[in-house]
């Protein structure tokens, strides 16, 4: 699902309007584990959530910043324009 990329931007293959710069993608626990972008990982399960999905969401929204909130609501508006998750990230929202 990460191997699509323009340059130095991730596309997203669902819509190649979703892009996020490849050093954006990833992360790295402070004990060394690489790990997917939280708003990354949220954005695929956006799709078609299930009730570990709405858990997750539940879990990280309070972690993510405003960035990672406004990239979120931007392409999951992109996939699914009335997903009820939009209700809870459009505050800082750019659409």
């Amino acid at each position: 699902m990460l191997d699509e990329a323009e340059g130095t931007q991730w596309v997203s293959r669902r819509d190649p309007a979703i892009r996020l710069p490849i050093d954006q993608l990833g992360r790295t626990s402070k004990t060394g584990i690489p790990y997917l972008a939280p708003e990354v990982q949220l954005f695929y399960k956006a799709k078609a959530t299930r009730n570990k999905d709405e858990a997750d969401f539940e879990a990280v929204l309070p972690l993510l910043d405003a960035p990672a909130r406004a990239w979120l609501a931007d392409a999951i508006n992109v996939i699914v324009p009335d997903h009820p998750w939009l209700r809870r990230l459009l505050p800082v929202s750019r659409t």
